[in-house]
């Protein structure tokens, strides 16, 4: 099994045209190959749509892809998303490793529990931060 690797974040990519509950595996070098392509393609496709969103009179914004576009084109800021997009949106940014190689990134994180205000620390895979796996995500403590 194959995985596509964004090297800046070590995370796994999930190509940005899949279902999110769609497996990020590939079953071959080719398949994850063709994996980078789609979401170059997808970027691509996502920038040309704004593009003639704009040429026809509209702004920006009123195109499906703005927000996929701005992401492809623009430099990260301390308020968005802590790493350079453009790098995925080229496929310069992704790596493809085998499962094995990959192995599982762990990180380890303090902080207050939203459960009971506690201070705790964690160790959990580096692609389960913010989920509803992470202790300290208030979705991880549903009654």
């Amino acid at each position: 099994m194959f995985v596509i690797v964004n090297k800046e974040t070590n995370r796994i990519h999930r190509e940005p045209n899949r279902k999110s509950y769609a497996s990020t595996s590939y079953k071959s070098l080719a398949a994850a190959k063709a994996g980078v392509t789609r979401t170059v393609k997808y970027y691509a496709k996502a920038v040309a749509d704004v593009q003639k969103t704009v040429s026809e009179g509209n702004p920006d914004y009123m195109s499906r892809y703005y927000y996929d576009a701005r992401d492809a084109t623009r430099e990260p800021s301390e308020y968005g998303r802590g790493y350079d997009m453009r790098v995925v949106a080229d496929g310069s940014g992704l790596e493809i490793m085998t499962s094995e190689e990959y192995g599982d990134p762990q990180v380890t994180r303090t902080g207050r529990s939203p459960y009971n205000g506690n201070e705790i620390t964690v160790t959990i895979g580096i692609n389960q931060v913010g989920t509803h796996m992470d202790p300290l995500c208030e979705s991880h403590y549903t009654n």
